[in-house]
């Protein structure tokens, strides 16, 4: 069986091997759907992309130990502890790298199952399948074992030629050339596993960023969520803003959670497509502005006195000549708010109505409006010189557009409450 055979067969050994319960016919097509729609969510799939998705969606309920025994047959059990181990995981790879491949020329969406056969115990079952690729229709034989209530993919067979049993002969031969340590080593060695590990940092931020939120904040585990599915561990750090930047710089962190963007950070920083948009609005404790004519009309004719959030790149929204104080921390600006030591603020909307639900007694002085007078759209950021900053950001957009129309992000929203605002026509 040439290499192509082996290949698109190997598909199957991944596709399936989650059928489960019931009916292992209606299984395989929900698989196969699971699949193709993940594939479908971008322009053009990777084989970096395929080899995710079959790594997030199915590996987890693979039978690797079992697949593997059938493959090194009786030099499974001359095999110690550690070679065991070692051979799953980069045969493994070996597989889900054939498959991704053999992926790229499915018509995605395309397939039908022909024919289900059971044993007469029931036990086990064939599913004959057909999957529609570029140049022709491959015919391909699935072999499953029922286990408890549960359904596993044993093998696969094109043209009556099992998959594993291809893959025994061929390891057969390489360990009789060269035994099994040699063997061992050179597989690991040609399917390695790619350790990506990335330390993200961020201020306090709630509901974006917070070591007491669960998940530790919206922008965190968004973030998270999109570098894993993108295959990356990841770690977090808090530190305050200016503190990020210069860990950034000595390495010591990879990627800051959560920020906007002007001219002077782009300078230094890459910024990811934006995930989220924040609201800015004018708080005050005597007047309403819901426009940014009129809060800059207030600021330059009125005379009023403003505060800021330090650090925060606000950009040409504020006039020169306004008088401004700046803080640290959103407590104390929201108390002087209420006290009418500062006139009104321009401020994140969520974080806000975040903090002023912890501060009982300026609840009934304070009120965050629900009219935003400006949006600014928010981004992971890393430094232009970090050594795989290119990589990961193409990683991260690829992975984050498919996130931003799944259920999870809906449901990252509704668990943070992140409120929705009515854009005024003079804010962008």
């Amino acid at each position: 069986m040439d290499a192509s055979m082996l290949r698109v067969l190997s598909i199957l050994i991944v596709l399936v091997s989650n059928l489960a319960l019931a009916n292992p016919e209606q299984l395989i097509n929900h698989t196969f759907t699971q699949i193709s729609q993940r594939m479908a969510s971008f322009k053009e799939a990777s084989l970096k992309d395929i080899d995710q998705i079959l790594k997030q969606e199915l590996e987890p309920i693979m039978d690797m130990e079992r697949m593997s025994k059938l493959v090194l047959g009786d030099h499974w059990k001359r095999a110690s502890l550690k070679q065991k181990k070692r051979f799953m995981q980069c045969f493994n790879r070996q597989l889900r790298q054939g498959q991704a491949d053999s992926l790229q020329t499915w018509h995605t969406g395309k397939w039908s199952v022909r024919a289900t056969t059971y044993n007469n115990s029931g036990s086990k079952v064939a599913i004959e399948i057909d999957m529609m690729m570029k140049q022709e229709v491959r015919h391909m034989l699935l072999r499953l074992y029922k286990s408890g209530d549960r359904w596993y993919i044993y093998d696969a067979a094109f043209n009556g030629i099992s998959l594993l049993k291809n893959y025994r002969d061929d390891y057969a031969l390489k360990i009789e050339s060269l035994g099994l340590g040699k063997t061992l080593a050179k597989l690991c060695q040609h399917y390695p596993l790619p350790v990506k590990k990335l330390v993200m940092a961020a201020n306090e931020w709630p509901p974006f960023i917070g070591r007491s939120l669960p998940g530790q904040g919206f922008s965190v585990e968004l973030v998270s969520q999109v570098l894993k599915r993108a295959g990356y561990q990841v770690s977090m750090a808090f530190a305050p803003w200016r503190k990020v930047m210069k860990g950034m710089e000595k390495g010591k962190y990879d990627i800051s959670v959560a920020a906007w963007s002007n001219a002077d950070r782009k300078k230094q920083l890459l910024f990811s497509a934006p995930y989220y948009h924040n609201q800015l609005v004018v708080i005050s404790a005597t007047q309403k502005i819901n426009t940014i004519d009129a809060f800059q009309h207030a600021l330059l004719v009125g005379k009023k006195n403003l505060g800021l959030m330090e650090d925060y790149a606000y950009d040409q929204l504020i006039p020169q000549g306004s008088t401004i104080s700046y803080h640290q921390h959103y407590g104390p600006l929201l108390r002087k708010l209420a006290s009418n030591e500062v006139d009104m603020a321009l401020l994140d909307g969520d974080v806000a109505r975040h903090i002023l639900h912890s501060m009982g007694s300026l609840k009934t002085r304070l009120q965050v409006p629900t009219t935003t007078v400006h949006s600014r759209s928010l981004h992971m950021t890393m430094l232009k010189d970090h050594p795989a900053a290119k990589e990961v950001m193409v990683d991260f957009n690829r992975w984050l557009q498919v996130y931003l129309v799944s259920d999870d992000y809906q449901k990252l929203l509704a668990k943070y409450q992140l409120a929705r605002y009515e854009l005024n026509s003079n804010g962008n």
